[in-house]
C-alpha cells in the first residue's frame, strides 16, 4: 500500500476553507431571525490534599447557530511528597444547522505538569536541589465537519488533527537529563449513511473510509523519527424487524492497512500490516418487561508510541476477542439485569514499570477474563431508590508452561450498594459502599509472587442542595478512612497507597 500525502493534504485544505466559509453559508440556516439565548456555568471545588479546581462554560444559540467554549483548571497536591499535579484545559466550537444539513468545527487544548512522587527520604533532598524533576504533557485537537442530507442519504466528511508533546526531566545526582516526545496525527473520514425499509424491515446502513497520517519524534534529543500511514474501510448494518419480539441485528466490519517507512520496519517484516475487526450483536424483546441480547466482537490495537525496548520499533498488534450474553427484566420501578462475558487478549500492550521511572511499553502473554455481572435497581418509595451490583471475574494467563496464579490486581469479586434520596426544595443525597475481595499483586511479569491485597470496603457519600441558580455540594470518598493500596510493582515492596478519606465542597452557578 502506498500512502497518498498529496490527496490528504488537498482534502485538508479544502475542508478548512469550507470551515472558514461557514458563517457566510449560515444565511440559509433554519429560523435565522430568532432571538439569541446565552447560557453559562461557573463552578469551583475545594478538597483535602491540596486539591482545588475551577471551570467556566459559555454557550450561545441563535437561529441555527450554536457557539460554545469552556476553560478549566485543576491542582492536586496528592498525599505523597513531591507529587503535585496541575492541569489546564480549553475547548470551544461552533455548529451551524441549515435546511439540507449541518457543519461546524471544534478545538481543544490540554496541558499537564506532574511532579514525580518521592520514593524515599534521601530523594527529597535531591528534589530540593533539582526542582526541575517533572513531566510535562500537552495535547491539541482540532476538527471540522460537513454533513449533507439528500433524501434518505446522509453524506458527511470530517477532518481532524491531534498533536501531542511530552517532555520528561529526570533529576539525578550527576545532573538532569531530558527526554522528549511529539506526535501529529491527521485523519480524513468520509461517510455515507442510508435509512430505508426492505419488506417491512428497517435498515440503517453506513459505509466509510478512514485515511490517516501519523508521525512522531522521540528520544533524549528528539532525533528518533517514525512515520506511519493507514487507510481503513468500514461497514455497519443495522436491521430492525417488526413483530411481537422486535428482533434487532447489528453487524460491523472494519479492514485497515498500515504502512511504515522502510527504516522503521521491524526485523523480519511486520505482522500487523493488515488488521480486521468485526462486531455482531442481536436482541429480542421476549416480553414487555423482558429482553435478551448476545454479542461477539473482534478488535485490534496498534502501538502508536514506539517507546519500547527494541529501539523504538513497533510492538506486535494487540488482539481482543469478546463474547457476551445477557438479559434485562423490569421497568422504572424495579429492574434487574445479568450478563455473562468472556474476553481473550493476545499481545496485550502495557507499560512495563519494572524499570522504575524509565519504563517501556511491551506485550503481555495471552490472557483471558471470564465473569458474570448482576445489577438490580428498586424504588423503595417515591423519593428513595436502591441500586446493587455484583461482579465476579476469573482472570488468568493462557498457554503458560505452568499453571500460574491469577493476573495481578484484577479483583475476583466486586460488590456495591447505593442508596439515593431525592427530597423537596432541590435537595438530594446518596450514599454507597463498595467491597473488593482479596486480590493478588506484585511482579506481574514473571508471575511468581503470591502476596495479596487484603479485602476491603470503602464508603462514599454526597449531599446536594439547589438554591435558585446556585447548586452547592458536599461529597466524601472513603469516609471510613480505610487504608488500602492498588499498586505494588514489587513482591511485598514498592507499595503505593490509594487516597485516604477525602472531603470535597463545591459550588456551581448557572445563568
Amino acid at each position: 500500500m502506498m500512502p497518498a500525502p498529496p490527496a490528504l493534504t488537498i482534502a485538508t485544505r479544502a475542508l478548512l476553507l469550507c470551515a472558514l466559509a461557514m458563517p457566510a453559508c449560515a444565511q440559509d440556516s433554519v429560523d435565522g431571525g430568532a432571538a439569541g439565548v446565552t447560557h453559562g456555568d461557573l463552578s469551583t471545588e475545594l478538597a483535602q490534599g491540596g486539591q482545588h479546581s475551577a471551570r467556566g462554560a459559555l454557550s450561545r444559540e441563535q437561529g441555527g447557530m450554536t457557539l460554545d467554549m469552556a476553560i478549566d483548571g485543576l491542582r492536586n497536591g496528592n498525599y505523597r511528597d513531591g507529587s503535585v499535579f496541575h492541569q489546564r484545559g480549553f475547548n470551544g466550537g461552533a455548529e451551524w444547522k441549515v435546511r439540507q444539513g449541518r457543519f461546524g468545527f471544534s478545538a481543544d487544548q490540554l496541558r499537564q505538569d506532574t511532579r514525580y512522587r518521592a520514593p524515599e527520604a534521601p530523594f527529597l533532598a535531591l528534589l530540593a536541589v533539582r526542582p526541575e524533576d517533572l513531566y510535562r504533557y500537552e495535547v491539541r485537537r482540532a476538527s471540522a465537519f460537513v454533513q449533507r442530507y439528500v433524501g434518505k442519504f446522509e453524506l458527511g466528511v470530517e477532518l481532524s488533527q491531534r498533536e501531542k508533546h511530552a517532555t520528561a526531566y529526570y533529576a539525578g545526582e550527576e545532573g538532569s537529563s531530558e527526554s522528549r516526545y511529539s506526535s501529529r496525527r491527521r485523519q480524513l473520514a468520509p461517510r455515507v449513511r442510508h435509512y430505508g425499509k426492505v419488506g417491512g424491515v428497517g435498515t440503517d446502513t453506513e459505509v466509510g473510509l478512514d485515511l490517516m497520517q501519523w508521525q512522531r519524534r522521540s528520544g533524549r534529543d528528539g532525533d528518533g523519527q517514525r512515520r506511519q500511514y493507514s487507510r481503513a474501510l468500514l461497514l455497519r448494518e443495522e436491521l430492525a424487524f417488526g413483530g411481537a419480539y422486535a428482533p434487532r441485528l447489528l453487524l460491523g466490519l472494519r479492514h485497515e492497512q498500515f504502512q511504515l517507512d522502510p527504516a522503521d520496519m521491524p526485523a523480519g517484516g511486520s505482522d500487523w500490516e493488515n488488521q480486521n475487526a468485526w462486531d455482531l450483536q442481536g436482541s429480542l424483546q421476549l416480553r414487555p418487561q423482558l429482553s435478551v441480547y448476545a454479542k461477539a466482537a473482534r478488535s485490534y490495537r496498534i502501538d502508536d508510541d514506539g517507546y519500547t525496548r527494541a529501539g523504538y520499533r513497533p510492538l506486535a498488534g494487540q488482539l481482543r476477542r469478546e463474547t457476551e450474553v445477557g438479559a434485562t427484566f423490569g421497568d422504572a420501578a424495579r429492574s434487574a439485569s445479568v450478563r455473562v462475558f468472556s474476553e481473550r487478549l493476545s499481545n496485550q500492550i502495557v507499560f512495563d514499570q519494572s524499570l522504575g521511572q524509565l519504563g517501556f511499553a511491551g506485550n503481555l502473554d495471552p490472557s483471558r477474563r471470564d465473569g458474570i455481572a448482576i445489577e438490580a435497581s428498586m424504588a423503595l418509595a417515591r423519593d428513595w431508590r436502591l441500586d446493587a451490583q455484583l461482579r465476579q471475574v476469573h482472570a488468568r494467563y493462557d498457554d503458560y508452561a505452568y499453571d500460574g496464579p491469577d493476573i495481578a490486581l484484577v479483583p475476583k469479586t466486586l460488590a456495591s450498594l447505593h442508596l439515593y434520596w431525592t427530597g423537596q426544595a432541590g435537595a438530594s443525597a446518596d450514599v454507597g459502599v463498595q467491597w473488593l475481595r482479596a486480590l493478588r499483586y506484585g511482579r506481574d511479569f514473571d508471575n511468581c509472587c503470591l502476596a495479596q491485597v487484603p479485602a476491603f470496603a470503602t464508603l462514599d457519600g454526597r449531599y446536594v442542595r439547589k438554591l435558585g441558580a446556585w447548586e452547592l455540594e458536599l461529597a466524601g470518598s472513603n469516609l471510613a478512612n480505610r487504608r488500602h493500596y492498588g499498586d505494588a510493582p514489587g513482591c511485598r515492596s514498592s507499595i503505593y497507597l490509594k487516597d485516604a478519606r477525602q472531603l470535597r465542597v463545591s459550588a456551581r452557578y448557572h445563568f
